[in-house]
């Protein structure tokens, strides 16, 4: 019995000293020219993370990027160095099970409230940054998945419907709302097919008598629109660029913008364009960590009207990251060879919610990019795995299929790890960790 013991223990050690589970991919070896070299210790981490422990804490000098997974479109978390908070979209798509492009069952069970879900995270990984308010809620365009689908239940004022994106202003205090506008090429909030637009118009007004909210339109070119609220001057090397948003790109030069759009309006109406190349776009950077979100900027139907092709004037302004949100949920009409080349992501993170995402040619595209893409999925079907011809190889070439993705830049921005959560519960218990990157 003595030696089964020891052989026990040594088991036991042997599994303890190679972390539990953790895959703490060695930059060195999965790096590009942009990220390689970093060594994978925790001198600067407070808390380290450890696999089947809840994800600690955002702490002062980091930045967490958070991509929530309700099942149902895309909603991201910002905590930014000093504590200023912002919340990007509400994925609160109102969709069925048999749908014929069905969507997972929604997160974290099968009869979860997509906005409720939104509303308890945020709650959680705020309370140490901000309390229990957030600084910025941000609209990348109005589509269900980005701001949900009315439903039918009024707020208890009665002025406005609660889904998605309302039912959190209605439930977590913010200070400014920030969207496309909703007048151009037309009054949205006109059309029966926009109630949603309506009545976020509509909860702001309520939220500006109720606790003094304020509401703006995203400006392309803006440096200083999304700033850091709380101490700016301690961090003077974080910025977020307002890249595009309606078809205005930012040259590259100043705070000076062009119309990519035809300049008769009555020419936008004719063509009919899809809502996501209205999407807002900003490339944030800390330090030497650099990051883009595009909402769902797409590229379809280029070859009838070019300037659909909203991916192509944003690519000539903009610069390589380390992460990059997949634009359009990784879908097969975005994420262009133009762009992606531009960007060289080392790391990708999808908002993946039906089983026609991501799509075999833009997972080819990232690649093409860059080799040793990372690329992390917040969902994905089964039916979705064979078209991307992954099998058994599909951990090596995605490393994350499932749960809630966050991405925690180190004090300085010169490292970050990515962390994926178990999303099937509210514990935000990690169950895998990647890196630490360095960052050039």
């Amino acid at each position: 019995m003595k030696v089964i013991s020891i052989i026990f223990t040594s088991i036991l050690l042997f599994a303890i000293s190679m972390g539990c589970g953790e895959d703490n991919t060695d930059p060195a070896k999965n790096g590009n020219g942009k990220n390689g070299g970093g060594k994978n210790d925790d001198t600067d981490t407070p808390v380290k993370p450890k696999v089947g422990q809840v994800l600690p804490d955002w702490s002062e000098g980091y930045l967490d990027i958070h991509a929530i997974n309700t099942g149902r479109g895309e909603s991201t978390l910002y905590i930014f160095p000093d504590g200023t908070t912002m919340l990007v979209d509400a994925a609160s798509a109102i969709i069925a099970q048999d749908d014929p492009i069905p969507p997972p069952l929604p997160k974290p069970n099968a009869t979860a409230d997509p906005a409720q879900t939104i509303i308890n995270y945020v709650s959680h990984f705020i309370e140490p940054a901000n309390k229990d308010k957030l600084n910025y809620l941000h609209i990348s365009h109005w589509d269900g998945d980005h701001v949900g689908s009315p439903t039918g239940q009024m707020h208890s004022s009665g002025k406005f419907d609660l889904f998605g994106i309302t039912r959190v202003g209605a439930s977590i205090p913010f200070e400014t709302a920030i969207d496309r506008g909703h007048t151009y090429p037309r009054d949205i909030t006109a059309l029966a097919s926009h109630r949603n637009v309506a009545s976020y118009v509509k909860m702001t007004d309520w939220a500006k008598t109720e606790y003094s909210a304020t509401r703006e339109e995203f400006k392309a070119g803006a440096l200083n629109q999304i700033a850091l609220r709380k101490n700016p001057s301690k961090y003077s090397n974080f910025q977020i660029r307002n890249i595009a948003a309606s078809g205005v790109v930012w040259t590259g030069s100043g705070t000076a913008t062009r119309n990519t759009f035809p300049e008769n309006v009555n020419d936008v109406l004719a063509a009919n364009p899809a809502e996501n190349i209205f999407s807002c776009a900003f490339h944030l950077k800390y330090g030497m960590f650099d990051y883009f979100s595009g909402g769902d900027m797409q590229y379809q139907g280029r070859s009838t009207h070019s300037w659909f092709d909203i991916e192509a004037p944003v690519a000539q302004v903009v610069s390589p990251v380390e992460v990059m949100k997949a634009n359009h949920h990784a879908t097969n009409n975005c994420n262009s060879d133009a762009l992606l080349s531009k960007l060289k992501p080392h790391a990708v993170i999808a908002h993946v919610w039906r089983d026609v995402q991501p799509h075999p040619d833009t997972i080819k595209r990232m690649f093409d990019a860059d080799a040793d893409c990372q690329i992390f999925t917040t969902n994905l079907t089964d039916k979705n795995k064979g078209p991307l011809g992954m099998g058994e190889e599909l951990s090596s070439k995605i490393k994350g299929t499932g749960g809630h993705i966050v991405v925690r830049v180190e004090p300085g921005g010169h490292r970050y790890s990515i962390y994926v959560l178990n999303d099937t519960n509210e514990k935000y218990i990690v169950s895998k960790i990647f890196g630490p990157y360095q960052c050039n």
